[in-house]
């Protein structure tokens, strides 16, 4: 199984005055164009029209994307091998919640089951042909709030990321699979209740 080798911060918002949101406010905070591993700088040079394509997709559909969300992540496998895939990071402003109303699963099943899948659908199969690229790491960011304090800003963010093989993300947009099993299988990451990332598996309920 491949693993994550870009680790997220967990990130705190601060109370109800103004500060930061983790959104990107325009392109060149979206897309991330320098790393430390000299094949994603490659990658990213390669692919800046590719990238600035899926960060206006994005803008023009109004969801939002988070700080260095457009780009690429090295993963590596059991045998130390480096994989490519490219990253598409969204925080969309409909999705929030409160911390004493609800209980981090809760809020993991409802945006898998509710948001990832209309927010993933803006990524095209083009997208993953990018030259060297494996598959796509998909995340979704959203806050969590103390609502007694403030439902517009504070709290802290939790996420979840799913990593799906080039064939298998292919195969959903053509329809060829449904999301459901297109994710059966894939690894996917969460962090969630400001705890550290955690590999899970999604099984699917009658």
């Amino acid at each position: 199984m491949k693993r994550l080798m870009l680790a997220f911060v967990l990130c705190f918002l601060v109370s109800c005055t103004t500060g930061p949101v983790f959104i990107a406010k325009n392109e060149s905070e979206g897309i991330r164009t320098s790393y430390e591993d000299p094949k994603l700088n490659e990658l990213a040079s390669q692919n800046r029209a590719g990238l600035k394509a899926i960060y206006h997709r994005y803008e023009l559909a109004n969801i939002d994307v988070y700080p260095n969300g457009i780009g690429f992540v090295a993963l590596s496998d059991d045998q130390g091998k480096k994989h490519y895939y490219l990253l598409v990071d969204v925080r969309p402003r409909d999705i929030t919640f409160g911390e004493g109303q609800t209980k981090p699963k809760e809020r993991f099943n409802e945006v898998f089951q509710r948001h990832f899948e209309k927010n993933l659908r803006f990524v095209r199969e083009e997208d993953v042909g990018m030259n060297g690229v494996e598959g796509l790491a998909f995340a979704v960011h959203w806050p969590v709030r103390d609502l007694s304090q403030c439902d517009s800003h504070g709290g802290f963010l939790e996420y979840a990321m799913i990593y799906f093989p080039k064939a298998d993300f292919v195969s959903l947009v053509r329809g060829e699979t449904s999301f459901t099993k297109a994710t059966a299988d894939a690894e996917i990451v969460t962090s969630l209740d400001m705890k550290q990332p955690t590999a899970i598996r999604v099984v699917e309920t009658k």
